[in-house]
């Protein structure tokens, strides 16, 4: 039995520890996607809605240095989640989900919502670049994805 939990041990802390199975982001990556905003500093609202398969819209063009209040509504009859990040970081969750689907998920940059369900997310985009917002789960993926431009100043 002893061997047993030892192998247990071992295999929970190579999981934990792996890219894959973690919610974690390297400081490069934050800075590229953004992190969370302080309300104090919204510069404007986006409204989002999901329908099963689809995001509305599905691009959204911002400047450099804003912070958003994305208010999305799940308008579709599955639950969904609205998860931000780079094309590689979205590939990872999808991942994640489809081989642990029911483990607990609780990225700063994720929000989980039932059928009919809205919920808001404050995001700062410090950076230029492209973004990626997508639903991460089983079957969701391939479709339920978006684009977040921001410009330069």
């Amino acid at each position: 039995m002893r061997k047993f939990d030892t192998i247990i041990s071992l295999v929970t802390f190579i999981l934990l520890s792996s890219d894959v199975y973690s919610d974690s982001k390297n400081s490069s990556e934050a800075d590229v996607t953004g992190q969370p905003g302080d309300a104090k500093q919204v510069s404007r609202t986006v409204k989002l809605t999901q329908v099963d398969n689809l995001f509305l819209p599905d691009e959204i063009t911002l400047k450099e240095g804003e912070t958003i209040r994305f208010v999305v509504k799940n308008g579709g009859n599955k639950k969904h989640e609205m998860l931000i990040g780079s094309k590689e970081d979205l590939k990872k969750a999808a991942h994640v989900r489809r081989k642990y689907p029911d483990r607990e998920h609780t990225e700063s940059h994720l929000l989980q919502l039932e059928p009919g369900e809205q919920k808001e997310l404050i995001w700062h985009f410090a950076q230029a670049g492209t973004i990626e917002y997508a639903c991460p789960l089983p079957g969701h993926f391939k479709k339920m994805r978006g684009t977040i431009i921001v410009e330069k100043k």
